[in-house]
């Protein structure tokens, strides 16, 4: 079969694709050939050596992959041979290991997949899976609040929507571009924010009549990141779950005693609070399931690449040239 592995961090050059021997589930293993497999920013980062849960080397990288079970090995009894299923490296005991033809993994490591949910949408789930807590966990968001996200075109960004329109969460979507201005607003962006040519506080507090919005999500951090707290209304809360600019900068505590009249609050977000809770986890990615086969929510796919071109897709990925999901097909 083919992978892509990587040896040492570094640039997208070092992945390499590569022939290995088709794995023999041993007991309590299945084999999953992909059919679908997602590419997402944690892969990046891992491949570039800055996440701060890194696999052991040599890495496959691969978070998510909708595929079908070959085998089953000794003792397997909860999967069979022929069923559709989602491979959720979160549920594995080594993030990663999904760009390859095919992956052996333990039966908890698969969910089975409606006859009619696609495997690009199964491959898209990791986005929506750590969207899922974002919203429910970290943000305790309700039905009718106003929610801000960055990078709304992206991947991430997109899911985000996506979900929260489903659980009647209006949302603002920050972007970098017309065209994508115009992708989120499909998606379902109540109003889009073109951070190029637009002052994000100014349109906040015409949007909202000068109350600020209930949730900000920020992936960026950075030395900005305190700025996010002009955004938010009474009570509000400001969320980072990533550092696409580096660490949130500045006196935290102080700038939020510039607000305090609104009480806000800051918190960090990490899908790995729950990689030690793995009952809430499993529950949220078979809500999500349900989700989609009800056609409650709708995964974006920008395109596929071949497995050959994982290269090419990180590349594409750290440019932002990515509008939802990007998929690689073996």
């Amino acid at each position: 079969m083919k992978i892509v592995q990587f040896t040492q961090p570094g640039l997208p050059e070092v992945l390499k694709y590569i022939d290995a021997p088709v794995p023999e589930p041993n007991a309590g293993e299945v084999l999953v050939r992909a059919h679908s497999i997602g590419v997402g920013m944690p892969d990046t980062r891992i491949r570039a050596g800055t996440y701060p849960w890194m696999p052991s080397l040599p890495c496959i990288p691969g978070t998510e992959m909708g595929g079908v079970i070959e085998k089953v090995g000794p003792g397997v009894t909860s999967r069979k041979v022929g069923e559709r299923v989602m491979v959720s490296a979160r549920e594995r005991s080594q993030r990663g290991g999904c760009y390859a033809e095919f992956i052996a993994t333990p039966p908890d490591g698969t969910y089975v997949l409606p006859p009619h949910v696609s495997f690009d949408a199964a491959a898209s789930l990791a986005n929506y899976q750590v969207a899922y807590h974002l919203l429910r966990d970290g943000a305790r968001a309700r039905r009718g609040d106003r929610l801000l996200t960055y990078g709304a075109a992206g991947g991430m960004g997109s899911a985000l929507i996506d979900l929260a329109c489903a659980e009647g969460i209006e949302v603002i979507g920050v972007v970098s571009s017309a065209s994508k201005s115009a992708f989120a607003k499909e998606v379902g962006a109540a109003h889009v924010i073109n951070r190029k040519t637009e002052n994000i506080a100014e349109r906040v507090a015409a949007i909202t009549g000068g109350r600020g919005v209930d949730i900000v999500i920020d992936p960026v951090g950075g030395p900005s990141f305190a700025d996010n707290l002009a955004l938010i209304g009474s009570l509000g809360i400001v969320i980072n779950y990533g550092g696409l600019a580096g660490r949130a900068e500045g006196d935290l505590l102080a700038a939020m005693r510039k607000h305090n009249a609104k009480c806000p609050a800051v918190r960090t977000f990490t899908i790995h609070n729950f990689d030690h809770r793995p009952d809430d986890r499993r529950a949220g990615m078979c809500a999500l399931i349900d989700m989609l086969a009800a056609g409650a929510i709708r995964p974006r796919i920008h395109g596929h690449l071949h497995l050959s071109e994982a290269k090419t897709a990180h590349e594409m990925l750290e440019r932002g040239d990515v509008m939802g999901k990007l998929i690689l097909t073996p």
